[in-house]
């Protein structure tokens, strides 16, 4: 019976982790809410967004909740189980985790025939679709697969993920999810995208993680004419 209500115990915490996000539907993100304007979501996949996200006092409960059962369970039965679901509510509390929480319902609840794209970086740029997409149920479903299968790993090339999205034909605004920790400096992105974004693209900001640089992302949103946000909420 100890066991049985160990393994609950953990099961409870992931599946209020998981299971709510990926149903829910909603009109903004962080506050940011959805506009008519053509969208690019641009999320850093780097490395250091494996990073636990302090994230809003409920996400600290649930982690905290969830490694306690994992710690339970693992200890009542060898530890593999309790290993294996232990290491899933913490992948759920990560920085990436967070946004994944948060974005897909973002984009379950976009509008039919808004336009959107959904790019992740590292040193590379990795694209769910090249250009601007009309959105349609089968649109958001394809975003938001691709949204929950990133794996964070590799460098910091926010340069050239911003490069990429403001370089994408139609796009009016860009949703930056990052810690902003950029490879080379904030100062050289700052240049770099003041350069770049010529069309007066609006570029929103959503830092995640104490060790965030908000200083870099606040000044990137009131460059850019967007808002800054934390994810502590």
């Amino acid at each position: 019976m100890k066991k049985i209500i160990t393994i609950l115990s953990l099961y409870i915490a992931f599946a209020t982790f998981h299971s709510c996000y990926v149903i829910k539907k909603s009109d903004q993100f962080f506050g940011i809410e959805t506009s008519s304007r053509n969208t690019l979501y641009l999320i850093d996949i780097s490395g250091s967004m494996e990073g636990i996200d302090e994230g809003s006092v409920k996400d600290q409960l649930m982690r905290e909740a969830g490694n306690k059962a994992g710690s339970a369970v693992s200890n009542t039965i060898g530890g593999k189980i309790g290993n294996i679901l232990g290491k899933q509510v913490t992948k759920q509390a990560t920085k990436l985790g967070a946004v994944k929480r948060k974005l897909i319902p973002a984009i379950k609840g976009l509008p039919e025939g808004k336009k959107f794209a959904v790019f992740a970086y590292e040193n590379q740029v990795t694209k769910q679709a090249a250009e601007l997409r009309i959105s349609s149920s089968m649109a958001r479903t394809s975003a938001n697969i691709f949204v929950e299968n990133l794996k964070a790993g590799g460098g910091t090339n926010t340069s050239l993920g911003l490069v990429e999205a403001l370089s994408t034909p139609g796009v009016q605004e860009i949703v930056l999810m990052s810690d902003g920790l950029p490879n080379g400096g904030p100062e050289a992105v700052l240049e770099e995208v003041r350069k770049v974004n010529t069309n007066n693209i609006i570029i929103h900001t959503i830092a995640f993680g104490e060790d965030a640089d908000h200083n870099f992302m606040r000044t990137l949103a009131q460059e850019h004419n967007g808002t800054f946000i934390t994810s502590k909420m």
